[in-house]
């Protein structure tokens, strides 16, 4: 078995290390990888944005199966591609990826599907969509750039000042770049987000343990907004009644209307949520595997990762497939990141790494290898440690120590993933 992984980051690591551990007959090639991923793929000098050299590169490795990690080459429409050339991948086509790459798109969607979700109105002028604060939403309120900001286009505004200056920010300053060309002012909700992920063949869904991601740089949610500081799982709120309620309500609707709109959806749907009051409600959805939650959710994967991927690729169905199974215990994955972050990350800087063993994997995501042979950082968020525990507490003193042991300068992390659990507790 051959398989291409597309992507660089720490959830391609995460599922390269899963795959790898599955079988290890699979033959790994990763494009581009990073030195982590290096310990167990060989790597191709091909980027992830590279689409004609990512098509040529599968057929001339002749592979059974290309797994897209990243957002953008699905958005540009690598999967499409792919099956014109009869070789089978794991992701959706870029119609179907409008479910994360406009933020329109979904809204729009989900409304007619009756699926829940926040009151939200879509603005192209930043005229239209400071009146639309001012007169019909007030604060608190949430202000989104439409489409792909890498996962911190979202602002939370608590005050009318706050909203406006957000949507200057977004429209006006271009923080975003395209993404910004048109904003979602949307209704604030109140209560806990959740992340579920969920494989689908475009009909039928097995989901995954629900895991739950920490947005703000520092403790205490804290500072300004990043890509992910840390994950967990599983989440005690994230019961099976719950994950029963959000099959029936959320995910099976959305992937109906999806068919209906003929973009049917296959590969990983991840459905952001938000347990208010009155049940979940959809945040947001994204068309792959989440970071940093891939890198707690995979290692307590129980049960065949690949199977299910290679027949959803296959447009085969899943809906005949038991459940996946998991290991008891708990997952914490904790982000260092690089001085800096998010608005100016540092490059450069020699790192050293803890060891790894059963209970602690280290995933790299901005890492590279320089010249000299020496390991050095080459992005925001650095790398993930994931603590594995019997208890979650066992699991989150292993994540919290693993990311003390990362050494470079500057390299920042929060010391409270979980703490929402923790209280629980």
């Amino acid at each position: 078995m051959k398989i291409l992984l597309v992507g660089n980051g720490g959830r391609e690591h995460a599922l390269a290390d899963a795959l790898s551990r599955e079988n290890t007959a699979v033959e790994l090639i990763a494009a581009p990888g990073n030195p982590g991923i290096a310990t167990l793929a060989r790597a191709a000098a091909v980027k992830a944005t590279e689409l004609p050299a990512l098509v040529a590169l599968a057929e001339d490795e002749a592979v059974d199966l290309v797994v897209v990690g990243p957002e953008a080459p699905l958005a540009d429409g690598l999967v499409d591609r792919l099956r014109q050339r009869g070789i089978p991948a794991f992701g959706p086509t870029a119609a179907a990826a409008e479910i994360e790459t406009s933020k329109h798109v979904a809204k729009s969607l989900m409304t007619r599907a009756g699926v829940p979700t926040a009151r939200a109105e879509t603005h192209r002028l930043a005229t239209e969509a400071h009146a639309a604060v001012r007169e019909r939403f007030g604060a608190p309120v949430v202000i989104k750039a439409s489409g792909l900001a890498a996962g911190k286009g979202v602002i939370v505004c608590h005050t009318l000042a706050e909203a406006h200056a957000a949507i200057d920010r977004i429209m006006g300053d271009r923080a975003f770049g395209d993404a910004g060309n048109e904003v979602l002012v949307e209704s604030f909700m109140q209560g806990e987000e959740l992340s579920l992920f969920a494989l689908t063949d475009g009909t039928d869904v097995l989901t995954m343990l629900p895991a739950q991601d920490h947005k703000r740089l520092l403790d205490g949610d804290d500072g300004p907004n990043t890509g992910g500081m840390g994950a967990y799982t599983p989440v005690s709120l994230g019961t099976a009644a719950l994950l029963d309620d959000v099959t029936e309500r959320i995910l099976l609707p959305t992937l109906h209307a999806l068919r209906k709109r003929d973009t049917p959806f296959t590969g990983l749907l991840y459905a952001g949520l938000m347990l208010t009051d009155e049940g979940p409600q959809v945040v947001e959805f994204n068309c792959r595997f989440g970071d940093p939650e891939t890198q707690a959710i995979l290692p307590m994967l129980d049960s065949s990762l690949l199977e299910p991927m290679l027949a959803i690729a296959r447009g085969a169905r899943i809906g005949s497939m038991p459940a996946l199974r998991w290991r008891d215990g708990a997952s914490v994955t904790t982000v260092v990141a690089a001085s800096g972050y998010p608005d100016t990350p540092r490059s450069g800087d020699v790192i050293s790494l803890p060891d790894e063993d059963a209970t602690r994997r280290v995933y790299h995501a901005g890492t590279t290898r320089a010249s000299d042979g020496t390991l050095r950082t080459s992005g925001g968020r650095v790398v993930a440690v994931t603590g594995l525990g019997a208890t979650f507490d066992e699991a989150r003193r292993i994540s919290r120590e693993g990311a003390a042991a990362v050494g470079f300068d500057g390299a920042q992390f929060r010391g409270d993933i979980g703490w929402r659990e923790a209280a629980r507790r």
